[in-house]
């Protein structure tokens, strides 16, 4: 069975249950349960997802949330059938498992500088942004906007979001490079930790005068998103045309997996999100496997999770993650 934490996630996919689909259907007519991992930030999407393919296809999923990183290891040893991770293992990491691993793009996330201070409308030079979470800005009149003292917001667990968004602050800043660094924890000079993305929204929300960093899915009224100058200086807000346009500027390598921590065009913080699935030994999870995936990547998937928040797929990119299809054996 599938764990939902979202009544109405779970509501909204036994909805759309009589949509008329176009993508693949199982061998035979038995539901199949499948078991994977996901982390918090993707989760509504694979909880939408799996809702989906349980009315329609059959295809049940056990998720489990994993905020330790990647488990690829767990993954290769045949523990699970497939893992959602916001950060594309290395190459180093790969070739270290004792089995192929095959990443599939499934949706993607632009990152948000949230803050709480209805009277301003930030618009954050590169310098500035480094300034501020350096908590060398520490008032909104530094910024152009009213007086109010900052108060700074940042991930205290491990977390994707903190991985790339310290690399894109890395990439426009070598005092940030060669000091904080990147990573999915780094020691932050000032400002106050909080664990979690649910976690970070509330805390803003709750607290007049607060900017942190939030991933775009939960970004939610009353807070606003800064405009950051991305590498062409223009000042672009986290919207889905300008995330996406992000995500196409991303060069790949040929298992599919990168990053951009100063895209070219469009909002300068983005990252995909993948599905990791073993090449091989999926015996009878292959079939499942294969309809799960070619409907995540459909244009109703797609759809799907562009409704709570993520960035839908370039189209090129969504068709060489389906190509990969054929690669998946028992």
């Amino acid at each position: 069975m599938i764990l939902i934490r979202s009544f109405a996630v779970c509501l909204a996919a036994l909805a759309c249950g009589c949509v008329k689909s176009t993508y693949a259907d199982l061998d035979g007519t038995a539901a199949v349960s499948l078991e994977g991992t996901t982390s918090a930030e993707t989760a509504n999407a694979y909880y939408r997802w799996f809702n989906q393919l349980a009315v329609r296809k059959g295809v049940n999923a056990e998720l489990k949330l994993d905020d330790r990183g990647p488990n690829v290891p767990r993954l290769a040893a045949d523990k699970i059938q497939f893992a959602g991770v916001d950060i594309s293992p290395s190459v180093q990491e790969l070739k270290a498992l004792p089995a192929e691993i095959l990443a599939f793009p499934v949706t993607g996330m632009a990152i948000a500088v949230a803050y709480n201070q209805p009277k301003c409308q930030l618009q954050l030079t590169r310098n500035q942004l480094v300034q501020l979470f350096l908590g060398k800005i520490r008032n909104f009149s530094q910024l152009g906007c009213p007086d109010q003292p900052i108060t700074l917001l940042y991930r205290g667990d491990a977390s994707a979001a903190t991985a790339h968004f310290t690399a894109s602050l890395a990439a426009v800043s070598p005092a940030w490079r060669d000091g904080l660094g990147s990573g999915r924890v780094v020691s932050w000079p000032s400002g106050t930790a909080v664990r979690g993305a649910d976690a970070m929204a509330n805390a803003l929300e709750a607290t007049p005068g607060s900017i942190g960093y939030l991933e775009s899915p939960f970004l939610r009224s009353p807070l606003q998103s800064a405009a950051l100058q991305n590498r062409k200086g223009e000042f672009v807000r986290p919207d889905i045309r300008a995330a996406a346009l992000s995500l196409s500027s991303i060069s790949l390598d040929n298992r599919l997996l990168g990053s951009s921590p100063d895209p070219s065009n469009g909002y300068p913080i983005v990252n995909l999100s993948w599905m990791l699935v073993p090449r091989k030994g999926l015996s009878a999870n292959l079939s499942a496997i294969k309809t799960s995936l070619t409907y995540i990547l459909s244009g109703e998937g797609q759809d799907d999770s562009e409704l709570l928040g993520y960035v839908r797929l370039p189209a090129d990119l969504r068709q060489k993650s389906l190509g990969q299809l054929g690669s998946l054996k028992r």
